[in-house]
């Protein structure tokens, strides 16, 4: 098999300079610095023998402690991320870190407030670079001595709008993630949305050389197969980083193209739970299964719901299509009537 050619300093400068082309309501502020020597951080290897932390504080927990909906443990009763989306959601960050320490437990958490995180001409996401910056230290500072995962800005480098200014703005965060002895990883994207050519470029131009790797399906539902081929030829573009996988609700698949639906991708009618989060050793480049998209949370308005929130019909329905859970846990969602939830913001 013909491997891909690993990426030269010469090459990586021309590649960061072809990052010029911005969004259409931003300057072009590309850097061209002097050729880089590619010198990779070594490997801080968290994964290996690691338990991943369970947080009882989930949207889905909540639900379940309130409904008395035992069918829920399925979900509940695993290790998933905790998304860090604005300052306000920084500080409970602490207690989770402490909860894991005290565990001897990995905890898993989701950076996301880059700015201009939406695309939507600054309205999600940090002000600015510096209200991010200090977002960043904030979290540092709630994690502690909690070695973590912190998988970095779903979306944020495989969007329209990269440039070299968001580029460098995550390079400097992960840095000082890393250097406070955190494992990050930069989320790539998935196998349908770029090639490994272009998408190794952002992640040189984002700061992959100081990352532990990058994360793959963050909140989408390509197949763990087709993820880890594409996650291996993007591997071997980058210095051989390891990668995560999401498989929070890739169980069935991508959803078909349906003519007579135009949100197939928003709550799709077929959709199940992919494989239980884990620490993964067999499977060489890949560190580990992780339920980063919080199984069960709504994809918007569309589909049924009317909440972008936890709704307990979503998490039946991602049990219920799970053919790897026992088929008491599956007869158990199946049975479930839970109301829609309507969202109150």
């Amino acid at each position: 098999m013909t491997r891909r050619r690993r990426l030269t300093p010469t090459l990586v400068l021309a590649l960061v300079a072809a990052l010029a082309a911005a969004c259409a309501h931003r300057p072009d502020t590309t850097l061209r610095p002097d050729p880089p020597t590619l010198t990779y951080a070594l490997p801080k290897q968290l994964f290996r023998g690691a338990t991943l932390y369970v947080d009882r504080n989930t949207a889905a927990a909540r639900w379940q402690t309130a409904h008395g909906a035992d069918w829920l443990t399925p979900i509940t009763g695993r290790p998933q991320a905790r998304w860090v989306n604005d300052p306000r959601d920084v500080a409970p960050v602490a207690a989770l870190a402490a909860r894991a320490g005290q565990r001897d437990e990995l905890p898993v958490v989701v950076a996301y407030w880059i700015p201009n995180r939406g695309r939507a001409n600054f309205r999600e996401g940090a002000p600015d670079a510096k209200a991010y910056q200090d977002y960043i230290g904030k979290l540092i500072a709630a994690l502690g001595r909690t070695r973590s995962v912190v998988v970095m800005e779903p979306d944020g480098i495989a969007a329209d709008c990269f440039d070299a200014t968001r580029g460098a703005l995550l390079t400097e965060a992960t840095r000082r993630l890393a250097a406070a002895g955190h494992a990050v990883y930069l989320d790539a994207g998935h196998s349908k949305w770029r090639s490994t050519g272009e998408t190794a470029e952002r992640l040189l131009a984002a700061g992959i050389t100081y990352a532990e790797g990058f994360a793959v399906n963050v909140s989408n539902r390509q197949s763990t197969a087709d993820s880890y081929r594409w996650g291996r030829e993007l591997s071997d573009l980058v210095g051989g980083r390891e990668f995560v996988i999401d498989t929070s609700r890739n169980g069935a698949g991508p959803p078909p193209d349906e003519p007579d639906r135009d949100d197939e991708w928003c709550n799709p009618r077929r959709q199940a739970l992919g494989e239980a989060p884990r620490p993964v050793t067999d499977r060489p480049g890949l560190a580990a299964l992780l339920w980063i998209k919080a199984p069960g949370e709504s994809d918007g308005v569309c589909g049924g719901e009317r909440t972008y929130l936890f709704t307990p019909t979503q998490a039946r329905t991602l049990i219920a299509g799970a053919t790897w859970l026992p088929a008491a846990d599956r007869a158990a969602a199946r049975a479930a009537r839970p109301a829609p939830v309507v969202d109150q913001r």
